[in-house]
């Protein structure tokens, strides 16, 4: 296995225990792998026929007036429907709410000035959460507004799921996707598409030093986060940083910017 000389060993030991559900994992193994969100999405609905024409990862949509958003996994398929994919590990507050305002700010960018409502085309929400916060066993939900009622449909073609990360029954390929997702070693995994990405940044040269670039950036973010929780002045943040971290004046900018958003 590579191990490079300016990546610490604790750091080294981080990576092998990072699991795709993992955000900062996550969007490494997933960033601009169309196969591997195929996979996802095929099993996340039971297909075996939807195709993804792009994907991003930690892509933002500003607010105008509010709270921006920075979305896990965004994707579009050849139907044009829209996916925001979200990992979910700790209580961030109340996750139903925050589906609504993540489903709602996916809006704001579908439309361009003037052009009718029946442009917008169908958009899903979907949380992958560690534990059952549903707390029924199922293995999904998926909800759409209803009459309460008539139990009528709206269509207003948005959707919001909930995935139960605990869910383990190996004889359903979802139940195998969270295995996956819950996996530190590629070679325990059984998607070999998702094993070949995981396999390549925690055993390659070029994977490991892609990681090690990412995992300093996670920890000046924090660092910045930390700082700015104790009230400490913007110009003596960005020189602590600088000096901590041998960033260029420039470089310092942008990660203050950054964490801004």
């Amino acid at each position: 296995m590579y191990s490079s000389e300016n990546f610490h060993k604790s750091d080294l030991r981080r990576l092998q225990n990072f699991r795709i559900i993992d955000d900062e994992f996550l969007r490494v193994v997933f960033e601009n792998n169309i196969e591997g969100t195929e996979l996802l999405l095929n099993i996340i609905f039971d297909r075996n026929d939807m195709k993804v024409s792009k994907v991003t990862c930690q892509r933002e949509i500003k607010g105008l007036e509010g709270h921006s958003v920075r979305l896990d996994i965004s994707a579009e398929d050849s139907e044009n429907n829209i996916y925001d994919i979200e990992v979910q590990r700790q209580d961030e507050g109340n996750l139903p709410l925050r589906a609504r305002y993540y489903s709602s700010m996916l809006d704001t960018t579908l439309l361009k000035k003037s052009e009718k409502y029946e442009k917008l085309v169908p958009t899903f929400v979907i949380f992958i959460t560690e534990t059952d916060v549903i707390g029924d066993g199922l293995p999904l939900h998926d909800y759409v507004m209803t009459d309460i009622y008539t139990d009528k449909v709206l269509g207003d073609n948005r959707h919001i799921i909930f995935i139960n990360g605990d869910y383990n029954n190996k004889e359903t390929r979802l139940g195998k996707l969270m295995h996956d997702f819950k996996c530190t070693s590629a070679d325990d995994m059984y998607f070999d598409t998702l094993a070949k990405r995981v396999r390549h940044f925690k055993e390659t040269e070029g994977g490991i030093q892609q990681m090690s670039k990412i995992m300093e950036e996670i920890a000046v973010l924090t660092l910045i986060d930390g700082y700015r929780d104790i009230n400490m002045a913007e110009a003596e943040i960005k020189q602590r940083i600088m000096k901590k971290y041998n960033l260029s004046e420039e470089e310092a900018d942008s990660y203050m910017l950054e964490q801004i958003a």
